[in-house]
């Protein structure tokens, strides 16, 4: 799918605005619960509501189409960012208790992403776009919600499009491998990807506001 098209398709789930503040809720409630960080035993309260927020995160990526598989490669890429993020949190918790409250910031920090992401795969970028709207959020913030979701599909689709042709040219696959056995040339050629993924998003960014200001959108 392309960027206009991906900004443009219909969203995935009827009532965008109520599956946007539903997803919201949850995530929220499962972001603040209390994790222990003060010594305290974590509430059952809180393992509750991340079940909730896992179980609403994988329900929402399932309803939007998406496989087992790919279920878990998804969640398999958030957990890098959740584990960089909970875990030196959980060095503040008192001696003997700090296994517990990373076990617990981890289990809050993973079910919060996940359901807002999943919140977000579900309802898909138009959706996002209407959602807001319904939820009366103003005009202006709408419309840089638009723009940011519109650059972001372009980013992606580029990205994808620049990782094919990656592939294509190579005799091996997957560049893991590499990283074990050449980490500087591999991480110098992932640093090369992502400036000339940034150059060519740039570029289509620019044609896509020339062809928008070239159909009077500005005009009164």
């Amino acid at each position: 799918m392309t960027a206009s098209n991906a900004a443009t398709a219909l969203p995935r789930a009827g009532r965008p605005g109520l599956l946007l503040a539903a997803g919201l809720v949850v995530t929220t409630l499962a972001a603040l619960a209390p994790a222990g960080l003060r010594g305290e035993p974590v509430p059952p309260r809180s393992w509750v509501l991340w079940l909730v927020a896992l179980a609403a995160g994988v329900l929402a990526f399932r309803r939007a189409g998406s496989t087992l598989p790919q279920l878990a490669r998804r969640t398999l890429w958030l957990l890098p960012f959740v584990l960089t993020l909970a875990l030196p949190a959980a060095l503040v918790a008192p001696p003997g208790r700090r296994l517990l409250a990373a076990t617990a910031l981890v289990a809050r920090a993973l079910a919060a992403t996940l359901a807002a992401a999943g919140t977000a795969y579900l309802l898909g970028p138009l959706g996002l776009v209407r959602a807001a709207r319904s939820l009366g959020a103003p005009a202006l913030l709408v419309s840089v919600l638009e723009a940011a979701l519109v650059s972001l599909a372009a980013m992606v689709e580029r990205a994808r499009a620049m990782l094919r042709a990656r592939e294509a040219r190579r005799t091996s696959h997957g560049a893991w491998g590499l990283l074990l056995r050449e980490p500087r040339a591999t991480l110098v050629g992932f640093g090369r990807f992502g400036g000339a993924l940034l150059l060519r998003t740039l570029e289509r960014a620019e044609a896509q506001e020339r062809a928008r200001l070239a159909r009077g959108a500005d005009l009164p």
